[in-house]
């Protein structure tokens, strides 16, 4: 007779509880793993966290830099600084539109946290393509001519910044004080600029109702922008204007080279061009409107839902005048801008 140990039943018991025992044993193991990968991962995010942004603006100049400047102040304001918790990417779509939308679409397909735009085309591109990620602009004129929504509280879900208009009203007063007797003024544009097709649209209003006659040009290359002072200087205008548009800015050499040689003064909305040639500039200062967008930008980036943030409108006014164009120009500068006045 076989003892209980040595039956096949016995036997196959055994064999069973075995395996029981195995398959607890490799599910513990795996367990304690998992637990320690957890309590791994969990201690390396503890620290603080790094985000990515990417900064899209149409062309590289001054007045880019003031923006780009502007921006990483609010964020570093705000706490987020590059090189600490912060990783910054630019694209530059070299004053040409059409590059504007793949920039954005390699953007929105990629692994950044967030778009910080600058400019008009910019805003426009963004309002088009991305469809992934969250938008925060600046160094835009006029954000609901650029097509982000019907007002600053009812706009796109996805996009929230700061709008800053030109203030065109008193451009007109000071180019009356700086030349008494303003009977017209020649200025050009971009018809593909939303800002600036805005802009144009307020101006022809302004200038109207004080009876100054206002001679417009489009331009839609920053290369024609010589020929269009020379075609303006051949229309009896006192002063060129240059606005707020990202070609007549990308083409300020010729239009100062336009306006010396007709002698005429120009005077421009964007100050921080102003170093490269022209009689006077009265504009918004960018740098301050960026510095806002920046910490919105970190406001979003922290959590806060673009929806739901109201677009801002933030236009600080900033003057210069050129004693030596003025001089040159037989031109008087008015007692009341002598704080104003630059070399």
């Amino acid at each position: 007779m076989r003892s209980p140990g040595t039956s096949p039943i016995w036997s196959a018991l055994k064999r069973l509880t075995m395996g029981f025992a195995l398959i607890a044993l490799l599910s513990a193991v795996l367990l304690f793993s998992d637990m320690t990968k957890r309590k791994s991962v969990s201690a390396a995010g503890s620290g603080p966290r790094t985000f990515k942004v990417a900064i899209v603006y149409y062309a590289h100049g001054v007045t880019t830099d003031y923006c780009v400047n502007g921006l990483l102040d609010g964020l570093k304001e705000s706490g987020l600084e590059e090189g600490k918790n912060l990783e910054i990417v630019k694209a530059d779509a070299q004053a040409e539109m059409v590059n504007i939308p793949s920039i954005l679409q390699n953007f929105d397909n990629s692994d950044v946290d967030l778009i910080m735009t600058i400019s008009t085309p910019c805003l426009n591109g963004a309002c088009s393509n991305v469809k992934h990620k969250k938008v925060v602009f600046t160094c835009v004129s006029d954000p609901i001519a650029a097509g982000v929504g019907k007002s600053r509280t009812e706009h796109l879900p996805f996009a929230t910044g700061v709008g800053s208009f030109p203030p065109v009203s008193h451009m007109l007063d000071f180019m009356q004080k700086m030349v008494p007797g303003l009977r017209a003024v020649g200025t050009m544009y971009n018809p593909a600029e939303a800002n600036s097709v805005k802009e144009q649209a307020v101006a022809r209003e302004i200038f109207e109702k004080r009876g100054i006659r206002l001679e417009q040009v489009a331009v839609t290359g920053s290369s024609e922008v010589l020929q269009a002072v020379q075609i303006m200087a051949g229309r009896d205008i006192q002063v060129v204007w240059v606005p707020a548009d990202n070609t007549a800015i990308q083409g300020y050499e010729g239009a100062v080279k336009g306006a010396r040689d007709a002698r005429l003064p120009l005077i421009t909305d964007i100050c921080s061009s102003f170093s490269r040639g022209g009689l006077a500039c009265l504009g918004v200062g960018m740098q301050y409107s960026s510095q806002v967008a920046g910490k919105m930008a970190a406001r979003v980036l922290r959590g806060e839902q673009t929806k739901d943030m109201p677009i801002e409108e933030v236009a600080v006014e900033e003057r210069g005048i050129s004693r030596s164009n003025a001089k040159e120009l037989g031109v008087r500068i008015p007692a009341e801008f002598a704080q104003d006045v630059r070399p």
